[in-house]
């Protein structure tokens, strides 16, 4: 299989992979600065839901 074969039964291929990969690499590094990070001092936690749904040992024990 020479080269002229390859290039032009995989054309697409061959580009397309290396360029998806670089888009997840940059993606992922865009991501992970600390420039976009939230910070989390500000973030306001939610209850847990599943402490929400089980009953509290007060209410329990008052049954």
């Amino acid at each position: 299989m020479s080269f002229q074969n390859f290039w032009r039964d995989y054309k697409v291929l061959v580009v397309m992979v290396p360029l998806v990969g670089l888009i997840h690499l940059g993606w992922h590094r865009i991501k992970s600065s600390p420039i976009f990070q939230i910070p989390n001092k500000d973030v306001i936690s939610e209850p847990d839901s599943l402490a929400l749904a089980s009953p509290q040992k007060s209410q329990i024990q008052e049954k």
